[in-house]
């Protein structure tokens, strides 16, 4: 095995997401959005100056890479290579992941340099070529020697172009498999391990990007919260693997019927969150209806036994959101946690529409 080989092969192994500090995997999770919301090209060496860029240990790279963007022709390749070379060809990573990254883009550079000094000897060789060709001394003898210089140029430069690119794919590939790692890596922090749908982490992201992307029509998002009835005393009679039955048969059932516009997400608990966009208070009303009563309807038995575990019901507190003008998120899903309250507190097994959003009163 080359030297070459062996230190891809290096870099393979120990380049993976596991690896990397909390810190490194944070900024990864951001890089995945950011590229593909500014259409970065995503090469190794862009992915190491932008995660360089949001580490922040570097002050003056920094500025200038701020200075970049704010420039209209912003961010691009040639700026990566620059900026690499002036701040971080001789910096000495501190922990082994980075080093391992390093390693990697390192690599990619030292190909670069190869296929750059190849592609410069064949153009110097044509060059050549060219200015005999042009002499007016040229025998037939002289003309084939030429003839087949150029030929041989022409399929050396193939050759390498060939080897280049599949440097560059494999390289590529290193960035692609980190970067799925990352996304499969924030898949898993946003989801319930239970019920297998959105956590409450996956619920916050969730409110904050609908809330930022409907500004202008902030009434056609819809929360539901919806609370399993008497869970605990379910919970104590039947043990607690029935009621994580329970909770997954509740989840999967909202997740079967869920549609393209609702978010849904375990809130706590017993306690679950619908997320509607491009709703009204209306509909969300008739959805949290059509859970509770598809719930309430459901018999279900014990896996052990043909025990009936009787009647499961839940109850829904559903709010329009006001604008964050009028209330803060926060105030959005207090409401929508005070009509779940009061859907309880009168009996159960109902769905009540929260009160409109009022302003506080001076004194």
């Amino acid at each position: 095995m080359s030297a070459v080989a062996q230190h891809r092969t290096e870099a393979s192994m120990v380049l993976d997401i596991k690896d990397a500090p909390e810190k490194a995997q944070r900024i990864f999770k951001q890089l995945v959005e950011v590229f593909d919301e500014q259409g970065i090209n995503p090469t190794p060496l862009n992915y190491y100056i932008w995660y360089q860029y949001y580490k922040g240990n570097h002050p003056k790279f920094r500025q200038e890479m701020d200075a970049a963007l704010n420039d209209p022709f912003g961010y691009n390749d040639r700026l990566g290579r620059r900026l690499y070379d002036e701040y971080f060809s001789d910096d000495e990573p501190t922990n082994e992941f980075d080093r391992a990254f390093k390693r990697l883009i390192n690599l990619v550079i030292q190909k670069m340099n190869v296929w750059s000094d190849k592609l410069e000897s064949h153009t110097e060789t044509l060059s050549q070529c060219t200015d005999s060709l042009n002499s007016e001394n040229v025998d037939a003898e002289r003309l084939r020697e030429l003839t087949q210089s150029v030929l041989s140029t022409a399929s050396s430069m193939k050759a390498s172009s060939e080897e280049f690119q599949q440097d560059m794919l494999q390289s590529n590939e290193e960035i692609s498999h980190l970067r799925q790692q990352l996304i499969e890596a924030k898949a898993e922090t946003m989801t319930d391990e239970l019920t297998e749908i959105g956590n409450r982490k996956a619920f916050n992201h969730s409110v904050r990007d609908a809330v930022e992307a409907h500004s202008d029509q902030p009434e056609s998002l819809i929360l539901i919260l919806s609370d399993i009835d008497h869970f605990k005393r379910f919970n104590d009679t039947f043990g607690h693997l029935v009621g994580d039955s329970v909770l997954r048969y509740f989840a999967n059932m909202m997740k079967k019927t869920r549609g393209e516009n609702e978010s849904l997400c375990r809130f706590g608990g017993e306690e679950f969150a619908i997320l509607l966009t491009h709703s009204d208070l209306d509909a969300g009303m008739e959805r949290a209806e059509t859970i509770r009563e598809t719930l309430q309807q459901a018999r279900l038995k014990r896996k052990d036994s043909s025990k009936n575990l009787g009647e499961i019901t839940a109850s829904f507190g559903v709010a329009a959101f006001a604008g964050e003008e009028q209330e803060g998120i926060e105030d959005w899903i207090h409401r929508a946690d005070e009509a779940l309250y009061q859907a309880k507190n009168s009996g159960r097994n109902k769905v009540v529409a929260a009160e409109p959003f009022q302003p506080p009163t001076d004194g």
